[in-house]
């Protein structure tokens, strides 16, 4: 048997998530294998076509989110070997929470 339906709850961030006045949309991500901190072999050609989407974009900003600090250190040093100028770099809480998870480092791209 249900019950009465409750009070409707405030709306979420919309798609890519936000943070501060910047909008922040999903772009690629890198994978982990078990408790390494070490990029998996898969994901070896992301950061350098991050790069060039950096490149041909060259307004945008990179967002790296997940819940490894060793991990997101790992993926920004591997952005900016590939070319992106770690000025261009902002870590944090940029994209959904509901989606964050171990296992996973979340590049996102901003225009502001």
């Amino acid at each position: 048997m249900k019950g009465p339906v409750g009070a409707t709850g405030a709306q979420g961030p919309t798609a890519g998530g936000l943070s501060g006045n910047s909008r922040w949309s999903f772009y690629r991500d890198f994978t982990f294998n078990g408790y390494s901190d070490n990029i998996s072999g898969s994901d070896s050609n992301k950061s350098r076509e991050i790069a060039n989407y950096m490149n041909q974009n060259p307004s945008l900003r990179v967002g790296i989110d997940g819940s490894n600090v060793n991990r997101v250190s790992n993926v920004r040093d591997a952005l900016i070997n590939a070319g992106v100028p770690g000025y261009k770099i902002e870590t944090g809480a940029f994209g959904d929470p509901q989606l964050r998870r171990d296992g996973r480092v979340a590049v996102l791209v901003s225009s502001n």
